[in-house]
């Protein structure tokens, strides 16, 4: 006979498969699955760290639980944004920077970038969220050199795409991308909400400006559960 935590479990996760519990939905508080299932609230709460841990469900200190939502298709080319993509899409997208700091190249981001070590660059590392919910953690290196009152222009605007353009630096492409795949870091599993044991998405890239030079190395970690990635040949 199956665990009585596995049988409240099996439950939701068909209800979820079929779509009788759809993306973004709610799940029953603790205490009603109890009653229906005649089973303690430990017994409900061992089921639902189950599926979170499959990646089905998310929990929220003081909201509840609630059904993963449907992922996102990333088309990536020289000039694609993901927050476009996900206002695109109909998500509501915001960006949350966790910190500036200012830092000196090091030799392997001064070889990315074309330029000497030790020149200045611009650390950024932010969370993007659609719908609330966390789909990437990056971390970008930029040249300060570039752009006068860098930090101060990006935390009134968020967009480094807006900066280039207004500077008559024309458009801010994107040259190079690798992707890998591996396992969340502690913290990056906190950030983005994923279970320790799923995979998630590292995408290196590097930008350049309209007159050749290097502006940007970014490294995106993104929540693989939601995002799939496409390439387009421009």
């Amino acid at each position: 006979m199956a665990a009585q935590w596995f049988r409240v479990y099996d439950a939701l996760r068909k209800a979820i498969i079929v779509g009788e519990l759809r993306p973004g939905s709610q799940l029953p508080p603790e205490f009603e699955l109890s009653a229906s299932h005649n089973v303690s609230r430990n017994t409900v709460r061992r089921a639902y760290l189950a599926l979170s841990q499959d990646g089905l469900i998310r929990s929220i200190n003081g909201r509840g639980s609630f059904v993963m939502p449907t992922g996102i298709t990333y088309e990536v080319d020289a000039t694609s944004r993901f927050r476009d993509v996900l206002d695109g899409q109909g998500v509501r997208s915001s960006m949350q920077v966790l910190d500036y700091t200012m830092v000196s190249a090091d030799t392997e981001l001064a070889a990315n970038l074309a330029i000497a070590p030790e020149m200045p660059l611009l650390r950024v590392t932010a969370l993007i969220t659609g719908n609330d919910m966390p789909f990437i953690l990056t971390v970008r290196h930029i040249r300060a050199d570039l752009v006068d009152n860098l930090q101060a222009r990006l935390a009134e605007t968020d967009s480094l795409t807006r900066i280039v353009r207004n500077e008559g630096l024309g458009q801010l492409r994107r040259v190079s991308t690798t992707v890998s795949a591996r396992l969340p870091s502690e913290r990056e599993a906190e950030l983005l909400q994923s279970p320790a044991n799923a995979p998630i998405l590292v995408v290196a890239s590097t930008g350049r400006i309209d007159n050749g030079q290097l502006l940007e190395c970014q490294n995106a970690v993104m929540n693989g559960q939601l995002v799939r990635l496409s390439f387009r040949n421009n």
